[in-house]
C-alpha cells in the first residue's frame, strides 16, 4: 500500500485538525498499522510548483530558447536547470548536481523561471512573453 501524505492543520492549542477528505481512506491506512511503531513527521505544508508554471517553462521559455539555440528541450533543461538551481557537488563523486524543478515549491519555481527569461533575454536577445500574455494548452 503507498504511504499517503496526510494534510492538517494544527490548531492553537497543538490539536492535529485533519483536511484531508479521504477521512476512510486515511482511517484505513492508520488501521493498517495497528500495534506497530510508526515514525510521524511533521513539517510546514510547502505549495509545489504548479502545472501552469511547468508548462509555461517548457511549452514557452524552453520552446522560444531551444528555437534560437538549436537545442532539443530536454538538452536546454538540464543545461539551465544546472546553471541556476546547482547545489553542492556531490562529495563522494564529486560529481554536479542540481535541486530537480519537481522539488521547488512555487516560489522557488518562478525564481528559476525568472532566471531562465533573464539569461534568454541578456545573454541571447530572447524575449519571452510574460505568463499573462500567453495561452500554454
Amino acid at each position: 500500500m503507498p504511504i499517503p501524505i496526510l494534510h492538517a492543520l494544527i490548531s492553537r492549542d497543538g490539536q492535529v485538525l485533519w483536511l484531508s477528505t479521504e477521512s476512510t481512506a486515511r482511517y484505513a491506512y492508520l488501521r493498517s498499522l495497528a500495534k506497530r511503531h510508526v515514525d510521524v513527521l511533521i513539517r510546514p505544508h510547502r505549495e509545489q510548483r504548479t502545472s501552469p508554471q511547468n508548462r509555461y517553462l517548457w511549452g514557452v521559455c524552453y520552446a522560444l530558447i531551444a528555437e534560437h539555440c538549436g537545442y532539443e528541450v530536454d538538452e536546454l533543461h538540464e543545461a539551465l536547470a544546472m546553471k541556476f538551481l546547482r547545489i553542492e557537488d556531490d562529495p563522494l563523486t564529486g560529481s554536479p548536481r542540481r535541486r530537480r524543478t519537481p522539488k521547488t515549491d512555487t516560489a522557488e519555481f518562478a525564481a528559476y523561471v525568472e532566471a531562465c527569461r533573464r539569461f534568454a533575454a541578456v545573454e541571447l536577445g530572447v524575449v519571452i512573453p510574460d505568463p499573462e500574455q500567453v495561452v500554454v494548452p
